[in-house]
């Protein structure tokens, strides 16, 4: 072999030894993509898209993709997440998932705590609580997962007492109500057009606000404390996948400061961000 074809194939051989040591210690491109995570929501509004986008961000820094699926339903996200369509939700609150719980002998567990949706009741003939007449009439959420709440909320006004032993009331666990009041059960996105017609309705905040009226027209907002900590939304998942990266990567995203920000001072929810260490409501 002469000298130049050895010194051909020595240099290649060189440059073959230089390419495997630049692909074992080289700069390294991203051998997968980032981790992807489901979570079920109920479907919403802009003020909720704009909510889950800030999420998102905050999940994409941190490696995470998240996908959202929407449900319109509130019986949906617990059963997609049992049956494992979803990896998440983020919908109901410690007294809606305890019931499910118990109803459908489930595993979801909370792990991480969200917001609170402060009760309020709203009226078009009345300006106070003490105005309302005997036998008058109230509206209230037909929905399991908000009646409850609404209940609450009349018996924190003083208008009823509920049995002390329930948790998540419906109508037939009033067990005092002076006036007489007359209860109209509505779908809960029909409550608002009812305000005419009944003397005192509870109200979600986000259907005051979508109405073009204002969360601060209501005539008692419920005080927040102990008795309330069963209506604190929150994020579940199964007791399989609790501690998983992906999980506690969702839970820092949501509890975020960008985050809580954004629920107390712009979405005009009357939402309040109610996680362990989230900013005060300014």
């Amino acid at each position: 072999m002469s000298k130049t074809i050895k010194w051909v194939v020595g240099g290649v051989a060189v440059v073959a030894i230089a390419g495997i040591a630049y692909a074992s210690f080289g700069p390294q491109t991203k051998s997968k993509d980032q981790e992807t995570l489901t979570v079920g929501i109920m479907a919403g509004d802009k003020r909720t898209d704009k909510q889950w986008k800030i999420i998102k961000n905050n999940a994409k820094k941190e490696g995470l993709t998240l996908k959202i699926k929407t449900f319109t339903d509130y019986t949906q996200p617990n059963a997609a997440l049992t049956s494992g369509d979803i990896d998440a939700n983020a919908f109901q609150h410690y007294i809606f998932l305890n019931d499910w719980n118990k109803s459908h002998k489930s595993n979801i567990v909370p792990v991480g705590e969200t917001i609170l949706v402060a009760g309020r009741l709203y009226s078009d003939k009345h300006k106070s609580i003490k105005d309302i007449p005997e036998n008058g009439t109230v509206g209230i959420s037909n929905s399991k997962v908000t009646q409850g709440r609404s209940l609450l909320v009349l018996q924190s006004a003083g208008l009823i007492k509920i049995a002390s032993n329930v948790k998540d009331p419906t109508v037939k666990d009033i067990v005092e109500n002076k006036k007489n009041l007359k209860f109209k059960e509505l779908a809960t996105d029909q409550l608002v057009r009812t305000l005419p017609e009944v003397d005192v309705a509870s109200i979600d905040p986000s259907f005051i606000v979508g109405s073009g009226r204002s969360i601060k027209s209501a005539i008692y907002v419920q005080p927040v404390n102990k008795s309330t900590h069963g209506g604190i939304n929150i994020i579940a998942t199964t007791k399989s996948k609790k501690n998983s990266v992906a999980i506690k990567k969702f839970v820092k995203a949501y509890q975020s400061d960008n985050v809580a920000d954004y629920i107390d001072n712009k979405s005009g929810t009357g939402e309040i961000a109610v996680w362990k260490g989230a900013p005060k409501v300014q």
